[in-house]
């Protein structure tokens, strides 16, 4: 595990010597600080005024979230492509470094550097939220936590799809695969709420079907987030908490992409 965490540490310096990532931190801050009129604006739902900095300040979470998992999809692409390339992989490889270090190194490089780039976006949103109430909800922290372990779920699936398919086309595949599970997840929660049982009560309260049970939860872990910060009870959909669903396609993706990369020539 010493050469994972070496080859990590290597990915994450790597990723930081381009001034473009200071430019995008820059940017992607510059953007939470123009949006900071929402928090003070008044809203009306159903005619009775609500407090609107927490509302507001969870969808910028999972705006947040969402514009992390496309640019960590976009990163991903290309880092075997490019350490192929530029030789990289040769010289990592040359070294007392055997491939299933050196997949995961790069995997967990990547990862801990977008996640902490995701948890710098929420801790300063969690700063204008405190400006704005004198409260810090710590539970932003815990959820920007459990997010990251969608990052990686992409991070491994597009380092997967890289193997067999062209570049952009691997990281929209994994963009399908996420688009498909908040389409469907969020689809059923939303027949199950309690407005849909009120206006259509035929086609509330029916059972998932058993591909939606086993998919994987990534949409259930952001609801999962979400249910962090507001406090609410949290529902999940089947019998496994989708952590533990995530969790596992995470390591059965990590453990394809070794077993592949194993048998690619260099």
């Amino acid at each position: 595990m010493k050469m994972v965490f070496k080859i990590a540490r290597y990915t994450m310096v790597d990723q930081m010597r381009a001034k473009s990532f200071y430019l995008l931190i820059a940017l992607s801050i510059g953007l939470l600080f123009l949006m900071r009129g929402c928090y003070s604006a008044d809203y009306v739902i159903n005619g009775q005024p609500v407090e609107s900095i927490w509302h507001v300040s969870r969808v910028i979470f999972q705006v947040i979230v969402m514009g992390m998992l496309l640019m960590v999809s976009m990163i991903s692409m290309r880092i075997f492509t490019r350490d192929q390339n530029d030789g990289s992989v040769q010289m990592f490889l040359s070294r007392p470094v055997n491939r299933r270090e050196y997949v995961l190194g790069r995997i967990i490089g990547t990862w801990l550097i977008s996640s902490g780039f995701m948890l710098l976006l929420h801790l300063t949103m969690v700063l204008m939220v405190w400006s704005h109430t004198g409260d810090i909800n710590l539970g932003y922290i815990g959820a920007s936590i459990v997010c990251s372990v969608n990052l990686l779920f992409i991070v491994a699936a597009v380092c997967l799809f890289s193997l067999f398919m062209p570049d952009f086309i691997s990281a929209l595949f994994a963009i399908g695969l996420l688009c498909a599970g908040f389409v469907s997840d969020g689809g059923y929660r939303l027949l199950n709420s309690e407005m849909i049982a009120i206006l259509i009560p035929s086609i509330s309260g029916s059972s998932p079907a058993t591909w939606r049970v086993f998919y994987p939860k990534l949409f259930m872990v952001q609801a999962y987030a979400d249910a962090l910060i507001s406090q609410n009870d949290f529902v999940t959909l089947g019998p496994v908490h989708p952590l533990i669903n995530v969790l596992a396609y995470i390591v059965l993706l990590i453990s394809l992409t070794v077993l592949v990369f194993n048998k690619k020539s260099i």
